[in-house]
């Protein structure tokens, strides 16, 4: 996403672009076919392509650690802008849920649940959101959005350690959580208690990437990062995946897992190699389309679900799902996203302004 605080990182929109498309791929396959414990590696992506929500946080984090990297935040300026950033789309998302709630499913939603979903803790009524469950994301990013700056000049007074032992402690927490309840699975996965860690760890990497600008640029560097987070998601898939609610290995899983994509993300970036430029800039427009293809892809999956169901790309039909999600279903939400884009997300990010002042260190 290009801001006027810093240089424009395209090659971070190519990362947004697969983060989308796993949660997209992911939520279309398994409308089809149950949680599975494939051989395949790159089946086991898919099954687990929720990983991509673990992906944009470590992106999170690493984006505005670089974009105010020597200067100070304006805290109420850069509250303005994340909430332009995110709000319009995200409350017409609420709006078309309960709409849709209230005059087609008579729960009868009204203000005050409106209210509810617009306040970045988690409304009560998420899991009755049939297409827009995965909101949730969203108020654990504006937390996010809230403890950046406290982060940020805690961390520029103790230095790193002080974000490394933020890690420690929320994984201790999640712990003690485990041997209180036998189950730490939601707190890891849906909460601030599990997923803070992944956007301390993407401003760890962009700490990183500041002292070493080239940290990671070894061609080597690329594949080794994408067969460590394909091994490791197998590993996960195999022992269970994302439904095993007892595992113990949740206390750290978005811990390493955060730490795996934090070095694909510094190896993407670096990567001596690109493409032709056209393919480089056009992934990147898909790419800063990406929120509102998460906001609204399960609407638009749902809809296609309803009117071609799974198209008969193969006779098994766990790879017609796979495959249908790659090549059908992705770039027909990718067009879908196109008007949300354009029309609600576009005109309110041109509002947008300046929220960083000169340090006078």
């Amino acid at each position: 996403m290009r801001t006027a605080q810093a240089p424009y990182l395209e090659r971070l929109d190519h990362l947004r672009l697969l983060a989308a498309a796993l949660v997209v791929c992911f939520h279309w396959f398994h409308r089809f076919i149950p949680d599975l414990r494939p051989n395949n590696p790159l089946l086991s992506l898919i099954d687990e392509g929720h990983t991509g929500i673990g992906l944009f946080m470590v992106i999170s984090g690493f984006i505005f650690t670089v974009i105010t990297h020597g200067a100070r935040i304006d805290y109420t300026g850069f509250l303005r802008n994340r909430v332009l950033r995110i709000y319009p789309l995200f409350l017409f998302g609420v709006f078309v849920s309960l709409t849709i709630g209230t005059y087609n499913e008579h729960r009868n939603y009204g203000l005050l649940t409106f209210l509810e979903w617009a306040l970045p803790f988690r409304a009560s009524t998420v899991s009755e959101s049939t297409y827009f469950v995965q909101l949730w994301t969203i108020w654990v990013e504006f937390q996010f959005y809230l403890l950046f700056p406290f982060f940020k000049a805690f961390a520029e007074r103790h230095g790193a350690r002080y974000l490394v032992g933020w890690i420690v402690m929320l994984v201790l927490i999640r712990a003690a959580i485990f041997a209180l309840t036998g189950s730490v699975r939601f707190v890891a996965y849906e909460s601030l208690l599990g997923r803070l860690d992944q956007f301390l760890i993407g401003m760890l990497a962009a700490g990183l990437y500041l002292n070493l600008p080239r940290v990671a640029s070894n061609p080597l560097h690329l594949p080794a990062a994408t067969l460590t987070v394909l091994t490791l998601l197998h590993w996960f898939n195999r022992q269970g995946g994302h439904v095993r609610m007892d595992a113990s290995w949740w206390i750290v899983w978005t811990t390493v897992e955060a730490l795996a994509w934090a070095w694909v993300m510094l190896a993407w970036v670096n990567f001596r190699w690109r493409a032709p430029r056209i393919v480089e800039s056009s992934l990147a427009t898909l790419g800063a389309m990406s929120f509102s293809v998460y906001v609204m892809h399960n609407f638009v999956l749902a809809v296609l679900h309803k009117l071609i169901g799974v198209p008969a790309l193969h006779p098994d039909p766990i790879a017609a799902a796979a495959l249908s999600a790659v090549l059908v279903v992705l770039p027909l939400v990718l067009l879908a996203a196109w008007p949300t884009w354009m029309l609600v997300e576009r005109p309110f990010l041109s509002l947008r302004g300046r929220y960083l002042r000169t340090d006078p260190r």
